[in-house]
């Protein structure tokens, strides 16, 4: 004869494995307390990538320090967050790199967050997330004045030197071939080294984000020195890049920059990094109003 006691509990405990094995197949379920913001909640750290070398959106200062408009920017999403978690404090450890360095760093969760000059592109999005736009920037080429290069049509035969890996790289190369211009590019390790190899010879010409070349020239000490070419072959939007399937931090990283842009926070780090007379331009004042989103 079945006891029918023993027979309910058996019913019952099939019932509780079957809804234990699909909490575990839920997306997100099995690492729910594993994410970006539980580990800083413990750890009371983030690590953040950053480049040393491209004044004045991300540098290393006099001092050693990481400085700059999206570095300040950084440090006040830093401060939300320490708020939203209730924490006393958040320790940030600062990754240097350049752009495929700080992405990779990302994909690999060897940083939380990139701070710094990433283009946000479609293709990039296949293993990294992105941060609501922080800035919108052209590229331009860096020369001599003594080389009399004054526009693409005159880098036929020239060496040009770029990073590797970034949009700059990605949209010259094709502007070049379609203008049947048979320039080289070089493969160059950051901003400051393509300045260096500039002045040094070893090219003929640098390309870069414009705001970006025309920080080197200023860290240069020989600002006569140069001329940048406005070729404008690519326009990008920066963003911070961050891990992806990670909602909640994503959330809370677009939280910081919201308050940011909905109060007069952004005048003062826009005017501290580009000048007290500076003005954003009308697409990124844009960007500043469309994204101050209120919760």
């Amino acid at each position: 004869m079945i006891d029918p006691v023993r027979l309910c509990c058996q019913r019952l405990l099939r019932v509780l494995v079957w809804l234990s094995l699909a909490m575990l197949l839920l997306p997100g379920a099995a690492d729910s307390d594993s994410g970006v913001l539980s580990r800083i909640a413990v750890s009371q750290k983030i690590r953040v990538a950053y480049p040393p070398n491209a004044y004045p959106i991300a540098f290393k200062d006099e001092d050693g320090l990481p400085s700059g408009y999206s570095v300040d920017l950084c440090r006040r999403i830093v401060a939300s967050i320490q708020r939203d978690l209730g924490l006393d404090g958040i320790a940030i450890s600062w990754i240097e790199g350049n752009t495929p360095r700080r992405l990779a760093a990302v994909a690999n969760g060897e940083a939380e967050l990139d701070c710094g000059t990433t283009a946000m592109t479609l293709a990039r999005q296949r293993q990294v997330d992105f941060s609501y736009p922080v800035f919108v920037e052209s590229a331009g080429i860096l020369v001599l004045k003594k080389s009399g290069l004054k526009g693409l049509e005159d880098l036929g035969g020239t060496s040009i030197g770029v990073i590797p890996q970034t949009t700059t790289e990605q949209r010259l190369r094709p502007i070049l071939a379609e203008r049947m211009l048979d320039a080289e590019l070089k493969p160059i390790k950051d901003a400051k080294d393509g300045r260096e190899q500039l002045q040094a010879g070893a090219i003929d010409a640098y390309a870069d984000d414009r705001l970006v070349l025309i920080g080197q020239v200023a860290a240069s000490g020989a600002t006569n020195a140069f001329r940048v070419i406005d070729a404008d072959f690519s326009v990008d939007p920066y963003a911070f890049a961050l891990a992806r399937d990670d909602a909640d931090f994503r959330l809370a990283v677009n939280r910081g920059l919201a308050q940011i842009y909905a109060s007069e926070e952004i005048d003062r780090i826009f005017a501290q990094w580009f000048g007290a007379d500076a003005q954003p331009t009308p697409l990124l004042d844009s960007i500043y109003f469309i994204f101050a989103l209120q919760d």
